[in-house]
């Protein structure tokens, strides 16, 4: 028996080497750890699922260059290059820019450098998509041009003209300044350009700093001006006899001897009177600025009630230089320099219309004023109505400034 087995044995080693299968048991046999089929049929293969379809394909991006500024600069200073990238089927995620020059530049869509060497540069830049694909380049230019050496920092000048003045006028400076980031004058002015000039009115004497600064470095130059401030002056004036009197308005006016001072109202012959007052004021300076007149007009004496009977009394200004029958005055009066209502009012003051008055003045040799009662030239009374001053007695206390 076991001669008869050895046999098929060796067939059917000798069987699976040639063809690698297995032939079937004899008799349908089921090999072992496996289940016979209905009916004794070989079990079927498994199926294989089908393959995958292939993805779509990728569509690659598209690179822009939007702005390459400036597009000609100096070595050493800043260039900005400013770009986006377009992806229709997915998203950028990176960014390369590349010189013609200098090779890589920067991998953001803006960069700014102040690295790139001298020479004509072609700028390129480029995307790439979330796939991995990169886009076309697209190129752009920029010159850079050698470094110019900066300018010395330099304040070629700074002056004022005139270097002295009165106390009011105005001096000018002028400066001009080479290299400077920012330039300032003190006291009062501030930040100015490099080269200009401009007037100032200082009160006192002063030193003007011009400043000039570039980085770390400062520049620093000085103008005085010069105020010179006026002398102080007080002056008494009183009327000239000669030329201070009193005229009636007779048939014709008749001017009353000079030397006597002045009456204004109307005596007991009902004739009216005007006075005229004189003052020298020729030693008073051209450049006189007066600052104050106090009027003393309070010695005087009276005849009656002048008030009373002939309201107020008036004081005009009025050039008559020699006093003459003509100078009387009969039109409407106007531009009173003081009025007084009643004797009480006849007291020393200042005077601010007869600062301007005698200020108007200044520059003649006289300042010359009317006096009389406005509201009626006489009463026709038969009475003594008036008010007199010697020349004396009419006095104009003057200061003022003035630089000789």
């Amino acid at each position: 028996m076991k001669k008869v087995l050895a046999i098929p044995v060796i067939v059917v080693i000798t069987l699976f080497l040639l063809t690698g299968c297995m032939p079937s048991p004899p008799g349908g046999i089921t090999p072992p750890g496996e289940q016979p089929s209905p009916g004794g049929e070989q079990p079927p293969s498994q199926e294989q699922p089908p393959p995958e379809e292939a993805p779509v394909g990728n569509n690659a991006p598209t690179a822009y260059i939007d702005a390459i500024t400036p597009p000609i600069v100096s070595a050493g200073e800043e260039v900005t290059l400013h770009g986006h990238g377009i992806d229709t089927d997915g998203a950028i995620v990176a960014y390369r820019w590349r010189s013609s020059l200098d090779g890589p530049l920067g991998v953001n869509p803006s960069i700014t450098t102040t690295e790139l060497s001298v020479g004509e540069h072609d700028i390129y830049f480029k995307v790439q998509d979330n796939n991995g694909a990169w886009s076309m380049e697209v190129s752009d230019g920029v010159i850079i041009t050698p470094e110019e050496p900066p300018v010395p920092l330099n304040i070629a000048s700074f002056t004022a003209d005139p270097d002295t003045i009165n106390l009011g006028d105005t001096a000018t400076l002028s400066w001009e300044i080479a290299g400077a980031v920012e330039v300032t004058i003190e006291p009062g002015i501030g930040l100015v350009d490099q080269a200009d000039s401009i007037g100032v009115s200082p009160e006192e004497t002063t030193d003007y700093i011009i400043t000039a600064t570039r980085g770390s470095r400062t520049k620093h130059s000085i103008a005085m001006v010069t105020v010179v401030l006026p002398n102080s002056y007080s002056e008494t004036l009183t009327p000239v006899p000669a030329e201070t009197s009193s005229i009636f308005d007779g048939s014709p006016p008749m001017v009353w001897p000079p030397g006597a001072g002045i009456s204004v109202g109307d005596y007991s012959t009902n004739l009216a009177i005007q006075g005229f007052a004189s003052f020298d004021v020729s030693a008073i300076p051209a450049d006189a600025t007066i600052t104050g007149v106090e009027v003393d007009f309070s010695s005087y004496s009276t005849g009656d009630t002048p008030f009373a009977d002939l309201g107020c009394l008036r004081v005009y200004p009025q050039h008559y230089e020699e006093l003459g029958e003509g100078d009387f005055f009969t039109g409407t009066p106007t531009g009173a320099l003081m009025r007084y209502c009643s004797e009480a009012a006849i007291m020393p003051y200042d005077s601010e219309s007869f600062l301007e008055a005698l200020q108007d003045s200044i520059g003649h040799d006289r300042f010359q004023i009317r006096f009389q009662f406005n509201e009626v030239e006489t009463d026709n009374n038969g009475d003594d109505d008036y008010i007199h001053w010697d020349n004396n007695e009419l006095i104009l206390n003057v200061e003022y400034d003035s630089y000789q």
